[in-house]
């Protein structure tokens, strides 16, 4: 029997990959708020995305080309 995983979380590059969204619109995303950033390493600075939340902040982006969220 095979167990497939699915990825939970993502670093910043994966983020980035997983969304087609730039690094630097994410990081502007948890700088607002509007995208919530969990943090990993020694000092915890590493900023880690979960899946889940990166699906939900592409949900609510404008469906309307020019529309500001």
């Amino acid at each position: 029997m095979s167990i497939t995983l699915t990825q939970v979380s993502y670093d910043l590059v994966g983020a980035e990959k997983a969304t087609g969204i730039s690094r630097a619109t994410i990081s502007a995303a948890v700088q607002n708020g509007s995208l919530i950033a969990h943090y990993v390493g020694a000092k915890a600075t590493k900023p880690v995305f979960r899946a889940v939340e990166l699906d939900e902040w592409v949900e609510s982006l404008p469906t309307t080309k020019g529309q500001v969220a």
